[in-house]
Parts: C-alpha cells; sequence; structure tokens
C-alpha cells in the first residue's frame, strides 16, 4: 500500500483476486445472486483460464478480475494503465465464452477508496476502449468495487459506476 496526495492506493496487483474471491464468498458481490459452486483459475481452452468459474445450472459464470490503481481526475479512477495486449485477449476470451452460452463478466476492482467512478483510459489504449465498448453491446458484464483499507487487510467496499 502506497500513499498518493493523502489517499491509500494498494499496488500489489496479486491481492486483487484474493479481494474478490473473499468477497464472492461472502457474497458481497451483488452482482452475482448466487454462487453455489465456486473455481479459481479455471481453464476455459488451451490459452485462457479465467479468474474464476461459478457453476450455475448446465453452464456457468466466467469472471475475469482487472486490478485498476490508476486515477488522474478527482474521484475517477481510469484502466487500463499502459496498453493492454493480455486484456484484449481476456475480452476475447470473454466474447468466445459467451458465444458458447456462459454468462461473462469483467470485474474492475479498484484498489483505492478516493474513487467514485471508473472510466476506461481511452487516451491510453484506444484498442482496448473499442473492443469493451463491442463487448458489453454483446452483452458482456461489468463490475466495479472500490476497496477499503483496512489494519487487517483490504476488502470490496462499495459498488461504482462505469461511465462509458
Amino acid at each position: 500500500i502506497i500513499e498518493v496526495d493523502g489517499n491509500k492506493v494498494g499496488v500489489n496487483t496479486h491481492l486483487t483476486n484474493k479481494i474478490f474471491y473473499e468477497a464472492l464468498l461472502n457474497r458481497k458481490i451483488i452482482d452475482i445472486k448466487k454462487n453455489e459452486i465456486l473455481f479459481k483459475e479455471k481453464k476455459f481452452n488451451q490459452n485462457t483460464r479465467f479468474d474464476f468459474f461459478i457453476k450455475k445450472n448446465e453452464k456457468g459464470i466466467f469472471i475475469e478480475v482487472k486490478n485498476v490503481t490508476l486515477s488522474r481526475n478527482k474521484n475517477v479512477a481510469e484502466f487500463p494503465d499502459a496498453v493492454t495486449e493480455r486484456g484484449l485477449k481476456h475480452i476475447g476470451e470473454l466474447l468466445e465464452a459467451k458465444n458458447r452460452g456462459f454468462e461473462v463478466y469483467l470485474a474492475f476492482i479498484i484498489q483505492r477508496e478516493d474513487c467514485n467512478k471508473l472510466k476506461i483510459a481511452e487516451d491510453i489504449d484506444p484498442k482496448y476502449k473499442n473492443l469493451l465498448t463491442f463487448a458489453l453491446k454483446k452483452k458482456l458484464k461489468l463490475i466495479c468495487y472500490d476497496c477499503k483499507f483496512l489494519s487487517k487487510g483490504i476488502i470490496i467496499n462499495n459498488k461504482i459506476n462505469f461511465i462509458k
């Protein structure tokens, strides 16, 4: 954890999935109503493993989680903070999973307490913005939460708005 302009920012990207997993187990992610059987790092095809899979009926739900730390404007978090070929690949694979009948989610976990909105940093990665916009039209669902920093760790806090 570092401090930027008096605000705590979680910079350990390895914690993001742990924070999200804990929130799923404690049913803090209101976007996902019921999680019966939860798998971490679930293989989708030869080239891709998604961060989480929730068994639901015949198919299920794939979730890819992204860590967000960038904020250049007051109260607004932005993703990505650099060009992300891997991020493009994940959106493409989520669309493929959607085409095969799975529910698909992209979860943005903002490891900051000072942001109540999230937007895509189009100036940093216009390809990512374009593909995400397309994916949203194809029913990719977004989950956006900020975090709260406690003496015992970092937890999911509030659902925040996504600005298109």
